[in-house]
């Protein structure tokens, strides 16, 4: 019963405590191009990027685990 009321008195007071935020979205075509060339560089870059410490110890387990 205690956990009703206070709950009924709290909830007004939490909600002006609670910041308001109001964003605008609008979306639309690209404003800038980007060519496929750009997207296959940067796309395995990234790739490449992702992938070499994973293969640098996996290369190295070895070293890692004492057997010489």
């Amino acid at each position: 019963m205690f956990q009703n009321s206070a709950a009924r008195l709290l909830v007004p007071a939490i909600r002006g405590a609670i910041q308001r935020r109001s964003q605008s979205v609008v979306s639309g075509p690209p404003t800038k191009h980007v060519s496929s060339a750009e997207k296959l560089i940067l796309g395995g870059g990234m790739c490449a990027a992702s992938l070499f410490i994973p293969a640098w110890v996996l290369y190295h387990i070895r070293d890692y685990k004492g057997d010489k």
